[in-house]
């Protein structure tokens, strides 16, 4: 073994750290289907209410007390799966090295901090996860040759349905805001709080896409390694 392989850190399988946050994206797309049913219901007594027609005092604080809960259990949920997935994602970072793959331009702190710094959280996480799908892509073994393969299209789709739940979530927050007595602006609020979850299970589901074949790959570049460690 040479001194540079003796140096390398050990490869560990993506999908012992995949368990954890694939159980919590599928319970969060249950969930999310869940809040879609609430929401739904919540719109339509808005719109009855909107129309003139009479909304019985008690269902509508049982609404509300649903749509309150619904929020926090979210809230919860999408904070435990976001570590869970971090987890995953930076040891995914460290097994690059053990692979062999050089001139990364993201450390692995950048799969923490890209997700927690304001502003560069909206575009940075894609990067990370880009460079590290490339370069655990197992057509390509050679140390550099890895930039030049082209972006999957999985990557694109499931930034793109992340950032659409989280920017439909905003604007219904900040819609609902100063709206207890407007009731054009609760409908929509609750609109765009349907279409925020509605996004969000859409998120999860490509998440799992994202989590399983990045671990594949992964595994797949590990087993093609002419000298593996074990």
């Amino acid at each position: 073994m040479s001194r540079e392989a003796s140096l390398l850190p050990p490869f560990i399988s993506p999908r012992n750290t995949a368990r954890w946050p694939l159980r919590l994206l599928v319970l969060t797309i249950a969930v999310a289907w869940v809040a879609v049913g609430v929401d739904l219901h919540d719109v339509w007594l808005l719109v009855n209410a909107l129309r003139g027609v009479e909304v019985d005092t008690a269902l509508r604080q049982g609404q509300f007390e649903t749509t309150g809960w619904m929020f926090w259990i979210q809230g919860i949920l999408c904070l435990a799966t976001g570590m869970a997935f971090v987890t995953w994602l930076y040891q995914a970072r460290v097994n690059i090295r053990a692979l062999g793959m050089r001139r990364m331009r993201y450390g692995r702190d950048w799969c923490i901090w890209g997700f927690l710094t304001p502003v560069l959280n909206v575009f940075r996480p894609y990067q990370v996860v880009r460079e590290i799908w490339k370069a655990s892509d197992p057509t390509s073994l050679d140390p550099f040759q890895w930039k030049s393969l082209p972006t999957p299209w999985l990557v694109l789709l499931w930034w793109g349905t992340v950032l659409a739940a989280a920017g439909l979530r905003l604007l219904a927050v900040l819609t609902s805001l100063g709206a207890d007595v407007n009731l054009q602006k609760l409908v929509l609020s609750g609109s765009l709080t349907l279409f925020a979850d509605a996004a969000l299970g859409l998120a999860a589901a490509t998440s799992i896409f994202v989590v399983t074949r990045l671990s594949d790959a992964q595994e797949t570049k590990w087993a093609l390694q002419p000298n593996p460690q074990t």
